[in-house]
């Protein structure tokens, strides 16, 4: 994520730079899935849930289907942590006239979108 972050950080501009990290990491999960229909809440829901993939909704794997509450747990916690991403500070940095975020508030913001970017990355695609 430091790649779609980086220029802008280095300028100071770290809500921008968040901003940008965000929409990063819903476009890879977009092509990851192949679903350019949906975005942000409504993408990482349906492709974390633990449900079985309904056609042309392919489904993000972090753990095996074991049939476990964990595996249950896992995923709606993936989902319930990416809404959170998008509803408390994706929206908020671009909706809402602010101050410059605080480093420290920013480099906080962004650790949490790397841990959403590596599931996607380290996950399964279950058709």
């Amino acid at each position: 994520m430091w790649q779609a972050a980086k220029d802008l950080w280095r300028s100071g501009h770290y809500r921008s730079a968040i901003s940008s990290v965000a929409l990063r990491v819903n476009a890879e999960t977009q092509a990851k899935v192949g679903r350019m229909d949906v975005s942000e809440v409504k993408l990482f829901q349906p492709t974390f849930s633990s449900d079985s993939p309904k056609p042309g909704n392919p489904q993000l794997r972090v753990w095996r289907d074991d049939g476990s509450d964990t595996y249950k747990s896992i995923h709606r916690g993936i989902s319930a942590f990416a809404e959170g991403l998008y509803a408390a500070i994706r929206n908020p940095n671009n909706h809402a006239v602010q101050a410059e975020l605080d480093e420290t508030v920013a480099l906080e913001q962004l650790a949490a979108f790397s841990v959403l970017a590596r599931w996607v990355d380290d996950a399964t695609v279950e058709h």
